[in-house]
């Protein structure tokens, strides 16, 4: 956009009403999303991945705020997390299902967004006339300082059960990058994790699936030179073949022997 001044070309297709307003999606580090809000002034809104397991991923929590402090309207993508947050591990349904309120996991979800008073917008990938009743209704019920500190305690709670359920504590890092044989380490730590951790098992097998077979843990050779650099001491090598098993083998989670 820099490179070929296209918002300077913005700014004249704003000023003969060609276009009303101008905005950005956003997939970076919260670096970047200051660096693009701060290289120009006429941004009328900007969207992002926003839910209450995303608050420090790519604009998180800090980039919410800064877009709002900076007049910006905020549009939520992935509320759900893609859907995992709608129909969770039986392990997070109990500590729902323990609430003194009880609330579906949708609207837990939802009702988290609506209670910061710089979300503008919450995107839902809704596909019945159903959920958009209820999320509707959710909306209505919920609101800007809404939640008490109890409820907002539980959600924090949930968020730190999720934690529990990963499996892998990579935190991508990427210390152990390159691989010398090409292997996508983080991305292969990714998928797995947050098969087991949302219970999705068919959504990270299609995710591996469309990775580049060189980069697929299949490609490890367990020469261990990644681990030497991993600041969180996984043993990578013995990770590896489990994570082809699971997803590009399809085995079974519970039948795998983990490292450790």
């Amino acid at each position: 956009m820099k490179k070929f001044d296209l918002l300077a070309k913005a700014d004249r297709a704003l000023a003969d009403g060609r276009i009303h307003h101008l905005g950005f999606s956003f997939h970076d580090t919260f670096e970047t999303f200051k660096t693009i809000i701060d290289s120009y002034d006429n941004w009328t809104m900007c969207q992002f991945q926003y839910n209450y397991m995303n608050e420090d991923y790519q604009a998180g929590t800090a980039g919410l705020q800064y877009a709002a402090s900076k007049g910006l309207a905020t549009v939520i993508m992935e509320p759900l997390l893609g859907g995992k947050l709608a129909v969770p591990p039986q392990a997070i349904q109990e500590l729902w299902d323990n609430a003194p309120m009880q609330r579906t996991p949708v609207e837990w979800a939802f009702r988290w967004l609506w209670n910061k008073p710089e979300v503008s917008i919450a995107l839902s990938g809704m596909s019945t006339m159903q959920q958009v009743i209820e999320n509707v209704e959710s909306a209505d019920r919920s609101g800007v300082g809404l939640m008490s500190e109890e409820e907002l305690a539980l959600v924090a709670q949930v968020r730190d059960k999720y934690a529990e359920l990963c499996p892998i504590p990579c935190t991508a890092c990427n210390y152990c990058m390159p691989c010398p044989n090409g292997v996508n380490i983080p991305g292969n730590f990714s998928h797995f994790n947050n098969g087991a951790t949302y219970d999705a098992w068919d959504d990270a097998r299609r995710r591996y699936g469309r990775m580049d077979e060189a980069s697929q843990a299949s490609a490890c050779i367990q020469c261990r030179e990644c681990e030497e650099l991993c600041p969180q001491d996984i043993p990578i090598s013995e990770w590896m073949p489990v994570v082809d098993q699971v997803l590009g083998q399809g085995r079974a989670y519970e039948e795998c022997q983990l490292p450790g």
